[in-house]
């Protein structure tokens, strides 16, 4: 769950892909439309955003139309709401921004999750739905990188969170009209967003990696699983 269309794919576009890939049902909902963007408008940005999830293979996606610029964690509303879409798709594992972030919106949405995701396993609140907690949250690096509690090895998967985040044209292209120069479509931007995920792969041995925090213990049952993780090799360069 993302702040905006693009974040995911940005972020955590690879490990959506290889869930989808090896059978787990995934979804993505965005909190907002995008619509304080310096380029695109809500319905081009809706547009590319479903285009994306085709990429990722994804099950659905949705958008709680929350508005952009103005998430707010401790907001009644905004929490009720979110509390009603996160019963609706009762997600088991809930992947969202990291609580440190440049971008405002980052930071609420993350905030909101949080609070939301609680609050929506509490029978009392807003009884009318059944009531759902996500078993984990996890957190995807945005702007800011961290110290990773575990990092999803994406390399099978590249291309297609490549094609995902091209998706969104109006974004990180400069050759649409009227486009404005951004961050998002400078010509590096896309290696830079390849240099993030080779720094997290070469961590665990692999060509591209996601970093993603836990604020909980990462439970082991299956230490065959576990163990047979990636891991790097002795001696190898981590980053």
């Amino acid at each position: 769950m993302g702040a905006h269309p693009d974040d995911v794919e940005i972020s955590c576009g690879g490990t959506l892909a290889l869930a989808s890939a090896q059978g787990l049902r995934v979804g993505i909902l965005d909190l907002t439309r995008g619509e304080l963007g310096t380029n695109g408008t809500p319905e081009q940005r809706a547009r590319e955003a479903e285009a994306a999830a085709k990429h990722l293979g994804v099950a659905g996606r949705w958008n709680a139309a929350l508005p952009d610029g103005g998430l707010v964690a401790s907001d009644p509303r905004q929490t009720s709401e979110t509390v009603a879409w996160i019963r609706r798709l009762r997600p088991v594992v809930l992947l969202t921004h990291f609580h440190r972030d440049r971008h405002p919106d980052h930071v609420a949405a993350s905030a909101l999750l949080g609070r939301a995701s609680y609050l929506a396993g509490l029978r009392r609140y807003e009884p009318a739905t059944e009531a759902h907690r996500p078993r984990a949250i996890y957190h995807f690096a945005s702007r800011i990188g961290f110290a990773p509690s575990f990092v999803v090895d994406v390399s099978e998967v590249w291309e297609s969170k490549r094609k995902a985040i091209l998706a969104h044209a109006s974004q990180v292209s400069r050759d649409t009209p009227d486009a404005l120069a951004t961050p998002l479509n400078n010509p590096d931007f896309l290696d830079r967003i390849e240099s993030r995920a080779r720094h997290y792969g070469a961590m665990i041995g692999a060509r591209y990696g996601e970093p993603f925090h836990s604020a909980d213990p990462i439970g082991v049952r299956s230490l065959s699983e576990f163990l047979g993780s990636p891991r790097v090799a002795p001696g190898s360069f981590t980053g």
